[in-house]
């Protein structure tokens, strides 16, 4: 259960990450915009400024977006390889219980004879 809180959690950080990612985009473009408006820069250098941070930020994005991926994935096959580990201790619990059981029943049986 607290792996599936983890993934939640990475999740939740991927989004978050994404959001944020976009808002940088737009108050990028809300301050290239207010230097063209008081004249710092020239309106093709603020395009060109808004295309490099705005090709940067998406490519920010994107790496987060691969660790998050990588991170989920490599919890999954963790939490994998422990549900495998309990099903079979639950598997030799059972066995073993039986085996109990059939001890139990041999030993009614020469009662009986």
């Amino acid at each position: 259960m607290e792996k599936i809180k983890k993934m939640g959690l990475l999740g939740a950080t991927a989004l978050i990450g994404a959001g944020l990612a976009a808002m940088s985009e737009e108050r990028i473009r809300e301050f290239v915009n207010t230097r063209v408006k008081e004249g710092a820069i020239s309106k093709e250098e603020g395009k060109v400024l808004v295309e490099d941070l705005v090709s940067e930020t998406r490519k920010q994005r994107l790496d987060l977006e691969k660790n998050v991926v990588e991170r989920l994935h490599n919890t999954l096959q963790t939490a994998d390889k422990d549900l495998t580990n309990y099903a079979d201790s639950i598997d030799e619990m059972k066995i073993r219980e039986l085996e109990g059981e059939l001890e139990k029943m041999k030993s009614l049986r020469k009662g009986d004879k």
